[in-house]
């Protein structure tokens, strides 16, 4: 998985770091810990969420970039993607569901932006 350059375009980045990695069981074990048992049925769904979002951010409370793809299924799904201390790949730190007042939020806020399917 990488980010697009669409994606790179939308949230107005300049990187040229696209690789982004994660570790299924390392995830997995950080979600059993944060109780967001409710997104293990999207796992299968990572690869989509990240290469066809629906919405997708900047979440500027970190130091360091950090990433937020919404897809929205029968429920809205958030994979939280950060650039790695190393610096030279991203990695999937968390995912879980956000409501829609908070995907509404979000969009109005500017945080969220629409990803437009049709646009290269």
């Amino acid at each position: 998985m990488k980010i697009s350059k669409k994606v790179k375009n939308i949230l107005n980045i300049s990187t040229n770091v696209e690789k982004i990695i994660y570790s299924y069981a390392g995830l997995k074990k950080h979600l059993i810990k944060r109780n967001h048992y409710d997104v293990f049925k999207y796992f299968k769904n990572l690869e989509e969420i990240i290469n066809s979002p629906d919405f997708v951010g900047i979440n500027l409370n970190v130091n360091n970039i950090s990433l937020e793809y919404v897809k929205c299924f029968d429920k809205n799904v958030l994979v939280a993607v950060k650039l790695h201390k190393s610096k030279d790949k991203f990695y999937i730190a968390s995912m879980y569901l956000i409501s829609d007042y908070k995907l509404n939020s979000r969009i109005k806020s500017g945080r969220l932006k629409i990803v437009d399917k049709n646009s290269k």
